[in-house]
């Protein structure tokens, strides 16, 4: 816990910073590479690189749920979230080869709509299950939860700096129960500091605090 509150510390985070993070990444490179049996492409731009921010794919998210998850919105999230995730990492090519998986690609549209009023552990259980590799089955849940408030308890990004941050030994493929476990580490941490901090502006200065 002590590593969680001197991130916080450190980096002093606010709702604002967290909302107007920004990655950069390749919609070129997605759009090229956007499998063809799923019969729709997200809105990514011919641009070799481009930004976006977590507003920006929260955004998405809240059009997929405000249309009652009709598949092409639930797809254009799922770009928008990976994007994100991946930024211009290595991360994009398995993602792409994930969603040419027809079963996961389809599994995973399908489970999307299930999330909601489901605690975080078992969003996270179930996208995992599905063969989404861990980190990216943390975003899918995060941006699909929505904007965090103060006292929420919400899916948060895990990756393994934040997860080493948090005190587990693992430092990836973890189980529903280690990030049960992270997300209590990251509340009582918040808890310690401040309890009006959204939770994912702790996870959010985990990240930057290694940077």
């Amino acid at each position: 816990m002590n590593q969680i509150v001197d991130a916080v510390n450190k980096v002093s985070p606010t709702t604002e910073k967290v909302m107007n993070d920004s990655v950069t990444f390749s919609p070129r490179r997605w759009k090229s590479g956007w499998p063809f049996h799923l019969r729709h492409v997200p809105p990514f731009r011919d641009d070799a690189t481009a930004s976006i921010t977590r507003a920006e794919v929260f955004s998405f998210a809240a059009d997929a749920v405000a249309s009652g998850y009709a598949r092409d919105r639930v797809i254009d999230f799922i770009g928008a979230a990976f994007a994100y995730g991946a930024g211009q990492s290595q991360a994009v090519l398995p993602l792409q080869q994930f969603l040419r998986n027809k079963a996961k690609a389809a599994s995973l549209v399908k489970t999307i709509p299930t999330l909601e009023s489901k605690e975080p552990a078992v969003q996270y259980e179930a996208l995992t299950k599905i063969g989404l590799p861990a980190k990216f089955a943390s975003y899918i849940a995060y941006f699909l939860a929505g904007p965090q408030a103060a006292r929420e308890d919400k899916p948060l990004v895990i990756c393994s700096n934040r997860a080493k941050i948090a005190g587990l030994e693992k430092d990836s493929d973890w189980s529903a129960a280690d990030y049960g476990t992270y997300l209590d580490a990251v509340r009582e941490a918040r808890d310690s500091v401040d309890p009006e901090l959204p939770l994912d502006a702790v996870e959010w200065a985990m990240r930057e605090s290694v940077r």
